[in-house]
């Protein structure tokens, strides 16, 4: 099992209502969506299993994988975070057990869920190779684990420090923010395409690597999309995402899937 966690380097407090502007972007919206979409597909059946979601956040996703009956666990370590997701899970009128913990130190036993699922959160976790071990640990035996995340190592990012540099060298001035090309602060991780399963492959069976979206981010790339018609927008969109499925290398969001190739040590039920 690797090192254990250092809670100081925790936020127990973390809130996303920084994290994104009022208004989305039409992009912005589409591979947001196209992010849970892909990831809820990877997860496959959900009726009638036991499902984990690790960093669950406001637990949008765990509730709309109990309306597809699965039976639904999330776990979070922030303490203002798990309340909005009690206050989701209590408006949607849906049953998720709601749990405060690090996904590092899951509080439950060996082989718990049929499915486990981590949606844009492991490059928040303070160690993500143990965090990953835990996840393998608590999924039953030819169960699956599917875990999606940003690339940032994505063509749009690598187009778009080069055309910062171009424009630092011959400008004299940065491209105008937001710089979705640069890892946040909040970020422990500037995850892509080679450390990605790099980390995953020591604890899963690989079965499937799905790329999302292109070019989200790229400098004007937003204005490109403005001025021409919505309909004509989208399908552009949905084209890109199309090349992104065929070399996830180059897309925006990497969604990784697969069985635990191993039961990991450690067992019985965490008192907290």
């Amino acid at each position: 099992m690797p090192e254990k966690v250092d809670l100081a380097k925790v936020d127990l407090e973390w809130n996303d209502d920084h994290v994104l502007p009022p208004v989305l972007s039409l992009e912005t919206q589409f591979v947001f969506q196209r992010m849970t979409d892909e990831t809820l597909r990877a997860v496959q059946s959900i009726d009638g299993h036991q499902v984990l979601d690790v960093g669950c956040g406001r637990g949008i996703d765990a509730v709309s994988m109990a309306k597809k009956g699965g039976t639904l666990f999330g776990c979070e370590p922030s303490r203002v975070m798990l309340q909005k997701a009690k206050d989701w899970v209590r408006d949607a009128g849906e049953m998720v057990r709601l749990v405060r913990s690090l996904a590092e130190d899951l509080p439950f036993l060996n082989d718990s869920f049929s499915r486990v699922v981590c949606k844009g959160a492991i490059d928040h976790f303070s160690n993500a190779d143990r965090a990953v071990a835990e996840m393998c640990r608590v999924t039953s035996p030819g169960g699956k684990v599917v875990i999606s995340l940003a690339n940032f190592a994505s063509l749009s990012c690598l187009l778009s420090r080069s055309l910062n540099r171009l424009s630092q060298r011959f400008l004299g001035r940065e491209i105008s923010c937001p710089h979705i090309w640069e890892v946040p602060a909040d970020h422990t991780f500037r995850f892509h395409y080679a450390n990605t399963l790099a980390l995953v492959r020591r604890y899963l069976q690989v079965e499937c690597v799905q790329g999302v979206s292109l070019l989200w981010g790229l400098p004007h790339w937003s204005n490109v999309l403005q001025k021409i018609p919505r309909s004509l927008a989208l399908i552009l969109l949905r084209f890109l995402d199309k090349i992104a499925s065929w070399n996830p290398t180059w897309s925006d969001v990497l969604i990784i899937s697969g069985t635990p190739v191993r039961n990991l040590s450690g067992k019985g039920v965490k008192n907290g």
